[in-house]
């Protein structure tokens, strides 16, 4: 159990491991897109032996009778995908994330038991790489059944002490931590040599998150209100709003009162504290988008078990009820100016991250991570720094570059086959042919295998 443990927590030693006891794999014929320069090398032949990748080298006419060879046929090799916010309501979800080509997600709410949670996870196979989050840390009134409740300094830095203690990966912050806990926090978790990520409380201006070394700020936020001109007077409003509806509505009054001043100064700040952005527009355009058959009947649906659809329906029923056209129309264009804030932050030099937030209502696990780079590039990324973000990127944030987020000697053999240049349309990281979980070749078939398995367990 040991062991397994270490795994999923991603040890160091278990990732560089080697058998040099197993065979080699060879990718022939291949196109290595170096995700770090956007420089494409064709006609290349991969070496792979346990879980590591061997060598990248032109193909040569001798590797052709090596036995079990893949013959890429001139598609295109990317390193493993990663959906760096997601959420698990059952583990038949995760061989999806490989069928999408996603080998590693980062999990935003985890469970007081860590451990007994990292069992139930390794349960179930495949299965991505998981960065677990702790239990998530709230205040008063938790939105979230689990939820540890802080109302105070002390509580605050006991939490971070027992987050530490438990095996978590990062403490995940939410929306009601009051601010003396949420500084208590803040400082405790730099005692403890432990990162906080989340969401920017309703006590706290994104500036101040930032300062205070909150690693990173999901769905943007806190940055509508800290780059209005009315930000003192929002901020107040916000803790008092009821509902979700009421939130929004401060949010389009935040972007109304935009300060493009301001708004570069935050995103200095952001670059200057190493404070990483993930944006989640896949979950942030869904609420606009509740009155559109288009996605209530995405058929990709297919992969999703009735449970999950009646969590959704809970959630997303009130507001079908209660929304009119112009309420529709006000989160439609909050999520366009989103994607300016996204495109924004590129072109600023803030660290972004590719995450979807599945699985809330209508947010995929696996399939939605190719939506989410499709509407990076809509807010002004190219392809290439889209596909950064869920790539290098990641690798970036989780200190873990000498042994993911590119296809080079050395590394895990996290691996993607396309069939067509995801650098000339990002779209194209939904053509898959192949993928390598550290190591572990699955081929079309068997891909298809893993879809049509998910799909079964669905009707039970």
């Amino acid at each position: 159990m040991k062991r397994l443990l270490l795994t999923l927590a991603f040890s160091a030693s278990g990732i560089l491991a080697q058998d040099f006891s197993s065979p080699v794999t060879l990718i022939q014929h291949v196109t290595v897109i170096n995700v770090v320069t956007g420089e494409e090398a064709k006609e290349q032949t991969v070496k792979l032996q346990g879980g590591r990748i061997l060598s990248v080298a032109s193909t040569e006419p001798a590797d052709g009778a090596s036995p079990g060879a893949v013959d890429a046929h001139g598609g295109f090799l990317i390193p493993g995908l990663w959906d760096m916010h997601v959420h698990v309501h059952e583990t038949g979800e995760l061989p999806l994330y490989i069928a999408n080509g996603v080998t590693g997600v980062r999990m935003m709410a985890g469970e007081r038991d860590t451990a007994a949670l990292r069992v139930e996870l390794s349960e179930k196979k495949p299965s991505p790489f998981i960065y677990l989050a702790s239990a998530i840390v709230d205040g008063r009134s938790p939105m979230w059944p689990g939820s540890i409740v802080v109302k105070k300094p002390a509580d605050a830095r006991r939490t971070v002490d027992e987050i530490k203690a438990g095996g978590a990966d990062f403490v995940k912050v939410y929306d009601g931590v009051p601010r003396d806990a949420y500084f208590a926090l803040a400082d405790e978790a730099k005692l403890q040599h432990i990162d906080f990520e989340g969401h920017v409380p309703e006590t706290v201006t994104a500036q101040e998150a930032s300062a205070a070394g909150q690693r990173s700020i999901e769905h943007l936020t806190g940055i509508a209100l800290a780059c209005s001109s009315k930000q003192e007077n929002l901020t107040a409003a916000v803790e008092h709003a009821r509902f979700f509806l009421d939130r929004l509505r401060v949010e389009a009054e935040g972007y109304r009162s935009f300060d493009q001043a301001k708004c570069q100064a935050l995103f200095a700040e952001f670059r200057q504290n190493d404070t990483w952005q993930v944006p989640t527009l896949t979950v942030n355009r869904m609420w606009g988008r509740l009155d559109d058959s288009k996605m209530t009947s995405d058929p990709r649906l297919v992969y999703v078990g009735r449970r999950s659809r009646s969590r959704w329906d809970e959630r997303t029923q009130p507001q079908i009820r209660r929304w009119n056209n112009s309420d529709y129309q006000m989160a439609r264009g909050i999520f366009g100016v989103e994607e300016k804030i996204v495109g924004g932050l590129y072109r600023a030099g803030v660290p972004l991250l590719a995450g979807t937030d599945a699985m809330n209502p209508y947010c995929l696990p696996g399939f939605s991570l190719h939506d989410e780079l499709a509407l990076m590039v809509d807010s002004g990324l190219s392809p290439l720094a889209a596909l950064q973000t869920a790539t290098i990127n990641p690798a970036r944030f989780l200190h873990r570059t000498s042994e993911l987020g590119s296809v080079e000697a050395g590394k895990s053999a996290d691996l993607v086959l396309l069939r067509a240049d995801p650098l000339a349309d990002i779209h194209n990281t939904t053509q898959i042919e192949a993928v390598w979980l550290h190591g572990q070749y699955f081929d079309h078939a068997a891909i298809l295998g893993l879809l049509e398995a998910a799909k079964l367990e669905t009707r039970h």
